[in-house]
């Protein structure tokens, strides 16, 4: 394997701990199934003004209460140190992300939100991170803890890593490698480089 040169993070459940109450949001929403995003992007002028504000109202929320998981500071600091890029890709809103980065006092070398164009699973965001870093995506790991990163790695030509908060969800088996904890993401890279098949 290639010498990792980019990790790109997802936000909710990877960066910070889950907050959101996803039911009551889908409740409020009126959409009690179906990918939440892509039901926004379709919605006509009106209901997708109607469906945003609701939205907004939750990731603002979240992005004002939420908590980062342990040692995010750390991590990012010893990535830093050896030279690698930070990405964040969330399909949150630019606001929410400028608000929780606000907060905890966090920065990035690219962030993608779902106002940018294409969002997860689409590999596009990767791609495109990629291309600003001028790395290939071989050399990218994209951390998350749902289905939609560890897909839009794959179809990118990155590494997918799961983070697991608590159950081994049915799509672990998608995942590249799997942690446990921010943390282990340090020895995973010094593992990758030194034996390219693990």
């Amino acid at each position: 394997m290639a010498r990792i040169r980019g990790v790109i993070f997802d936000m909710d459940g990877t960066l910070t701990e889950h907050y959101m109450d996803f039911q009551r949001l889908r409740h409020e929403m009126g959409i009690p199934t179906g990918d939440i995003v892509d039901h926004l992007m379709a919605a006509d002028e009106t209901e997708r003004r109607r469906l945003d504000a609701i939205l907004h109202r939750f990731e603002e929320d979240a992005a004002m209460n939420a908590t980062l998981q342990p040692g995010v500071h750390e991590l990012l600091a010893a990535l830093r140190a050896r030279g690698i890029k930070l990405g964040l890709l969330t399909r949150n809103s630019r606001r929410s992300v400028a608000a929780l980065m606000a907060r905890f006092d966090l920065g990035f070398d690219a962030t993608v939100t779902r106002e940018d164009g294409p969002y997860k699973p689409s590999p596009q965001p990767v791609l495109a991170i990629a291309r600003q870093w001028g790395v290939s995506p071989a050399e990218v790991l994209v951390v998350g803890d749902y289905v939609h990163d560890l897909r839009c790695a794959r179809d990118a030509g990155a590494t997918g890593v799961l983070l697991i908060n608590d159950r081994v969800p049915e799509w672990a088996k998608e995942a590249q490698h799997v942690v446990h904890k921010l943390q282990e993401v340090l020895a995973l890279i010094d593992r990758l480089e030194e034996n390219p098949s693990a």
